[in-house]
């Protein structure tokens, strides 16, 4: 049971991530009538569902932003986000751990790109190069995967309501940035980069509630 609800939990983050960060296609194209939307690089999709899963790191993302004076960043209303992430205990009870790669955080998504396609929610193409290194991956979604996902899944299932929120806060602050350009953050946290190959990435709840305090001069309250 625990198997099979962590992967309905892992397509349904991918598909959501998929139709929330994707660029709407030219409706008067006529090469592809059937694509609505299309989503470009692999890199991107795992460093947005690194987000998602660990919510301490996104607090102290938003955190950086209020440090720098990014003017996408209200100081109050980021301060909100980040006290309700922990009110929540989203660190503890939203994390879902994802393992140190070569690149970073990484999951194979290929069986849950698989599925996706199966169900003629989304179409896959990708390149090869001569050495056969796979490259331009590119996920376009159908008409049909988001009649799915506006009519029946955002409108129905009231557990999706928390992933369907947290895809557009990542977006509206992090949404412009490439996947390399995520990754790049991301290796900026010596306990995400200086995890070993294979192992669990570490949170870092600690270093949140001090940047907190240093930025907002009050306590974390949990």
């Amino acid at each position: 049971m625990l198997y099979s609800e962590n992967l309905y939990r892992s397509r349904l983050r991918i598909l959501l991530i998929l139709y929330f960060f994707s660029e709407e296609i030219d409706s008067s194209s006529e090469l592809r009538p059937e694509f609505v939307k299309v989503f470009k690089s692999e890199v991107k999709i795992q460093k947005i569902d690194f987000l998602i899963r660990y919510p301490d790191y996104l607090a102290f993302e938003l955190l950086l932003l209020v440090e720098s004076s990014n003017p996408k960043a209200d100081r109050i209303e980021i301060k909100e986000l980040i006290k309700g992430i922990f009110r929540d205990n989203e660190p503890d009870l939203r994390r879902e751990e994802m393992l140190r790669f070569f690149f970073g955080a990484y999951e194979d998504i290929d069986d849950i790109i698989a599925f996706l396609v199966s169900r003629n929610f989304i179409k896959y193409e990708s390149k090869r190069s001569v050495d056969q290194r796979v490259f331009n991956k590119a996920y376009y979604l159908t008409k049909l995967g988001v009649d799915k996902i506006e009519n029946e899944i955002l409108s129905n299932l009231n557990n999706v309501n928390w992933y369907k929120e947290r895809c557009e806060l990542i977006n509206k602050f992090f949404g412009d940035l490439t996947g390399s350009e995520l990754k790049f953050r991301q290796y900026q946290y010596k306990e995400y980069k200086n995890t070993k190959l294979n192992q669990y990435i570490n949170g870092i709840e600690d270093q949140v509630k001090n940047k907190f305090l240093e930025i907002y001069g009050e306590e974390l309250d949990i």
